[in-house]
């Protein structure tokens, strides 16, 4: 049978993670943005693939919950957990062999320690980024310049916020922990779990991870860090224009709209997130 993960090279996305501490902070804060959203992918990717194989090995050796809970787990005192994975409605088998189990399991692991350490890499980079690099001398440029990283950040932050509450979501809706407990540790609020527990219902289990959403709060708390230095910067420009005669109406299009923001003239530049 083909296999699904048979692009994944964990030696080239270790490459770039380690290629992160021989960069510029501001280029390596860019990278790391890029790099967490494509190991996420990946590892997704990988668990479904390790999850596929599994059930392939229940259906077709008779495999226990107890059995694939040695492999995924360690133990087999977690077959509740891996009962949960095994019975979720979305999953197909596909084929899949003991070896197969062995080796896209090896292959999550990897993943999964490979992107705690780049959001490590993130909470360390981002703070330390500079905001004012490349910073035009022209305020109405500045206002510019300033509007697209806040775009950035914005969206990188609204994709993390997105993964929190539904991770939350699917520990809760999958494996019952109370809502209060992971809106908390997931700095989000029960209310939004809530809302996210259909989408939860049609999630993998395996994508419930206590440690994983930790680590994404933190990261929560240095984007609005990072976005608090970025109007900063916009306010002083904001001063600037005005206090040069710039009228308000081509100050609000530079702060905003993206036919004016492209007069800054930027070519891809190191992320100040």
């Amino acid at each position: 049978m083909t296999n699904p993960i048979a692009d994944i090279s964990v030696p080239e996305l270790s490459r770039r993670i380690a290629l992160l501490e021989r960069q510029e902070i501001a280029e390596g804060a860019l990278d790391v943005c890029t790099l967490t959203m494509d190991l996420r992918h990946k590892y997704r990717r990988a668990l479904v693939a390790r999850d596929q194989a599994a059930l392939s090995l229940v259906h077709r050796e008779h495999w226990t919950a107890a059995d694939v809970a040695e492999v995924i787990c360690g133990h087999r005192a977690c077959a509740p957990r891996a009962a949960v994975i095994l019975e979720w409605t979305g999953l197909t088998a596909d084929g899949g062999t003991e070896r197969d189990l062995a080796e896209r399991q090896l292959v999550a692991t990897q993943l999964r320690e490979l992107l705690s350490l780049a959001y490590d890499k993130a909470l360390r980079l981002l703070p330390a980024a500079p905001v004012d690099l490349n910073l035009p001398e022209d305020p109405t440029e500045r206002l510019a310049y300033c509007a697209h990283w806040l775009r950035f950040v914005d969206g990188y932050r609204a994709a993390n916020e997105a993964s929190r509450i539904l991770f939350a979501a699917i520990l809760a809706h999958h494996h019952g922990w109370p809502l209060l407990d992971v809106a908390e540790l997931g700095g989000v609020t029960a209310d939004e779990v809530t809302s996210a527990l259909a989408a939860a219902a049609a999630s993998p289990p395996s994508d419930a991870d206590s440690g994983l959403l930790a680590q994404l709060a933190l990261l929560d708390r240095v984007l609005e860090h990072n976005t608090e230095r970025l109007l900063a910067v916009r306010e002083r420009a904001l001063a600037d224009s005005l206090a040069d005669g710039v009228p308000e109406r081509v100050v609000a299009a530079h702060i905003g709209l993206p036919a004016h923001e492209r007069s800054a003239g930027h070519d891809r530049q190191p992320c100040p997130a």
